[in-house]
């Protein structure tokens, strides 16, 4: 099997497997793995027609996502999770490291009965896009209180698509929160989680164009203080990659997430805001939002 490097001319190539049969999960797009390519090399090889990647962690490899298209019906695929797996196996100096990332819940089964074993690795987010781009009833009044208070006090605030000319704006904003929320992070976890963020964050905004984005940012009184990223995972589902705002003005976040939804609701049905990173204070804020469906997703492994 021959690896080839990840790069950006691979995004068609991706996009052509990815757009074929896929699971829903937020991982399957070219996107949100590229932004991490300062914490992992990843390679691409191809498999009896299918395409597979691999993360390169040191000097172990494991596999981000299911080889695409994903498609357990088609008698050849468990050949192809086993030859890559078998490589991993005789790749990898730590074979604990060997695992395939991001199988949803419905492929349990296939997979214990060809000797996998499966954990939970995290729980997507899945909205209804108009929904969200409504915020009626009791469920969301203090989101559209929030939504509200803000329009009222910063008359002079602007939802407009990202150019290039807000990079280093939007990069500076990314420094600003981040050093915000470090000084307050007692959880080393969290603080690293903060640290690792940032190059994701500098590489999407670097390449929106390239990557496939669709950003989004807020000013007020002229400068930068919110932006959202995201990209279309199918015909009906976005989601939601980034979103960072100014943590001292109230109603920000309310405002630009509502706004993004009102711009998408005529295209997607559904919003997938991806996973809460296994933050509480995050679960909390995920879940104040009414999700209409949880996405579980799951790492296996060899049993043996």
């Amino acid at each position: 099997m021959q690896l080839h490097p990840l790069t950006l001319n691979d995004k068609p190539l991706f996009d052509e497997y990815a757009h074929q049969k896929c699971p829903r999960l937020s991982n399957y797009a070219f996107a949100p793995l590229y932004v991490w390519k300062a914490h992992f090399q990843f390679y691409w090889a191809r498999l009896a027609e299918h395409l597979c990647i691999f993360a390169k962690q040191g000097e172990d490899y494991f596999m981000p996502i299911l080889p695409m298209p994903c498609n357990p019906e088609d008698h050849t695929y468990r050949n192809v999770i086993r030859t890559a797996y078998q490589f991993m196996l005789g790749s990898n100096r730590n074979p604990h490291i060997a695992r395939i990332e991001n199988v949803p819940q419905e492929l349990h089964t296939f997979f214990e009965e060809d000797g996998f074993r499966a954990t939970l690795k995290e729980t997507e987010y899945l909205y209804e896009t108009r929904t969200l781009s409504e915020l009626r009833g009791n469920r969301f009044k203090s989101k559209r209180n929030d939504y509200n208070a803000f329009i009222e006090r910063y008359l002079s605030a602007e939802f407009r698509p990202y150019g290039i000319a807000d990079r280093e704006a939007c990069f500076a904003l990314y420094d600003a929160w981040h050093a915000a929320r470090a000084a307050k992070c007692e959880d080393a976890v969290y603080c690293a989680m903060l640290e690792d963020s940032r190059s994701a964050h500098r590489i999407a905004i670097a390449h929106v164009e390239a990557l496939g984005l669709f950003g989004r940012i807020v000013r007020i009184d002229e400068e930068v203080r919110g932006y959202t990223f995201g990209y279309p995972l199918n015909s009906d589902t976005f989601c939601v990659l980034f979103e960072i705002t100014d943590i001292g003005i109230k109603g920000l976040a309310q405002f630009i997430y509502r706004e993004f939804c009102k711009e998408l609701r005529d295209t997607y049905r559904w919003v997938n805001a991806m996973d809460d990173s296994g933050l509480e204070n995050l679960k909390r804020v995920k879940h104040s939002y009414h999700p209409v469906k949880l996405l579980p997703s799951y790492n296996i492994r060899y049993k043996s």
